[in-house]
């Protein structure tokens, strides 16, 4: 009868590991439990240092994947919240990926099963069990932090121009004076990067030691605590809801700490907060209109670029470019502005990319790439396969040379014993290894078939779609093809464009121009 495939997954997280939970031990444990059981452990996927709450964790992805390419028929768990502290993810772990790939989930601890009544019913108790502890743990610290909070102490990390001194903040002198630049530039009427800028031509650092960003000023400028005020609650739930989750009615109190900024001084920073805004309204209109925004690169950094404009001597409109974002967050010390006209270059790169529509020797050249994708690899793995292959056939012989010794009585028991031991450790990682690289080899070797059908028909419907495309779907649908843009040094002509087709590979513009010539 043919074994069952067990997947074995493992988790711990960063304060698991602190109060001694061991991978180690629950892959022991699950690896016996399926030994137990006359299963074949088909891979470890073993999530060092990641919370439970959610599943973005490499291993279990990973996970998921196998079991949608059907590699194994169970997954074997210690506890129902290794899998997830969230019920709902465990139930629609199991309902919408394994059941219906006549896939089971067990859970080793209480010998539970999902594909039986009973065991479903469990697992959806004890996962409930599991979210209703991360919940109570959750809503104990947040109620204890808004007691301590609404007392005015300090409930926060570190903070710049203070230090945290058994709870309590206290004035760094040095950082202090940092601090006070910030808002004094900021109410002489500097902006958000031109204060960036400055404190790190200046040389000044953040509390960990890093240059000075948009949000990193912006962050400062913003903090009551600075006033000598307590503000908490500003935000709930942020790993969940993010900037939606940014409270109305925030807890602000008097701290006990001492203020660094002067009321006077606050207030002239938030006037010119209040001016800048009503300006930026007029930038966010025009943002949603950079198609290439995060693909194009900067020229001389490499870094992203960002949407800018420039007034137009007429005084009526703007001219548009694209910045380094580099520079848009750190200033002079981190790059140039080398401004990219917005509509020079797209224009140039929707002429390129319809010119390969025409070139279908271009196609080819980019099939011949996807085609040798990972072949270099899977030649490297079947090359280290065929060594381990080798070396285990040895380790066979040795083995039966050492039983018919034992038999003819060349050997004595005790020496025998100790070799045998040796020897069966020796197979055991031999052969888990041999597994292993057959696993690798297997993902490798399973990509889809590409074929230059495929790619012309993407392309062609790229055409179709981008002529009727508004804005924004014309962003999506260039990002769809587009993985990376370089500029030449002059930033008006295009040096190469990456697809994600051609993995990696840039593909060479002087092919390129010569179809849209």
């Amino acid at each position: 009868m043919e074994k069952s495939r067990v997947a074995i997954y493992c988790r711990v997280s960063t304060e698991e590991q602190a109060n001694g939970f061991s991978l180690e031990s629950q892959a022991a444990i699950l690896e016996e439990y399926a030994k137990s059981k006359n299963y074949e452990v088909y891979d470890l996927y073993i999530d060092d240092g990641y919370s439970g709450k959610d599943f973005k964790r490499p291993e279990i992805q990973r996970l998921l994947r196998d079991a949608n390419e059907g590699k194994f028929d169970i997954v074997l768990a210690w506890k129902v919240d290794r899998i997830s502290r969230s019920n709902r993810d465990v139930l629609n772990m199991i309902e919408m990926e394994l059941h219906p790939r006549n896939i089971k989930l067990l859970i080793s601890t209480c010998d539970i099963d999902s594909t039986t009544t009973i065991g479903y019913m469990f697992i959806s108790l004890l996962g409930t069990f599991a979210e209703y502890e991360r919940t109570v743990i959750i809503e104990r610290v947040e109620m204890g932090m808004s007691k301590r909070a609404s007392n005015g102490n300090w409930c926060g990390g570190k903070i710049l121009g203070y230090d945290s001194v058994n709870g309590v903040l206290e004035i760094n002198e040095q950082e202090k004076d940092v601090v006070t630049k910030i808002f004094e530039m900021r109410a002489s009427g500097l902006g958000y990067k031109a204060i960036a800028s400055r404190m790190n031509e200046l040389s000044y650092t953040t509390k960990h030691n890093k240059a000075f960003q948009i949000n990193t000023i912006k962050t400062i400028l913003n903090n009551p605590t600075y006033i000598g005020k307590i503000r908490w609650g500003q935000h709930r739930q942020w790993d969940k809801k993010r900037r939606k989750g940014k409270s109305k009615t925030p807890i602000i109190v008097e701290g006990k700490h001492e203020a660094i900024i002067s009321k006077e001084l606050w207030d002239k920073a938030e006037e010119i907060a209040k001016h800048q805004n009503s300006k930026a309204l007029t930038d966010s209109n025009l943002k949603g209109q950079f198609l290439l925004s995060g693909i194009l690169r900067c020229p001389q950094c490499g870094a992203g670029t960002v949407m800018t404009k420039r007034k137009k001597r007429s005084g009526e409109g703007y001219h548009l470019y694209y910045m380094c974002q580099a520079y848009h967050s750190k200033g002079i010390t981190a790059c140039r502005t080398n401004l990219i006209d917005k509509q020079s270059i797209e224009v140039q790169l929707i002429r390129v990319v319809k010119g390969i529509l025409c070139n279908q020797d271009l196609v080819r050249v980019i099939l011949d790439k996807v085609k040798n994708e990972g072949s270099h690899d899977i030649d490297e793995l079947n090359s280290q396969l065929n060594a381990h292959l080798k070396e285990m056939n040895k380790l066979i012989q040795r083995k039966e040379k050492f039983n018919q010794a034992y038999i003819l009585g060349d050997i004595e028991n005790v020496a025998y014993n100790e070799a045998m031991k040796a020897l069966v450790q020796k197979i055991d990682v031999t052969e888990q290894t041999i597994h292993k690289l057959n696993v690798l080899i297997e993902k490798k070797s399973s990509k889809v078939n590409i074929t230059e059908e495929l790619i012309l028909e993407a392309l062609q419907n790229f055409d179709t779609l981008f002529e009727q495309a508004d804005i924004k779907d014309k962003k999506q649908l260039i990002k769809a093809l587009v993985k990376k843009i370089e500029v030449e040094p002059d930033r008006k002509w295009l040096k190469s464009i990456v697809f994600w087709f051609s993995e990696g590979d840039a593909l060479p513009l002087n092919d390129m121009r010569r179809t849209v010539s």
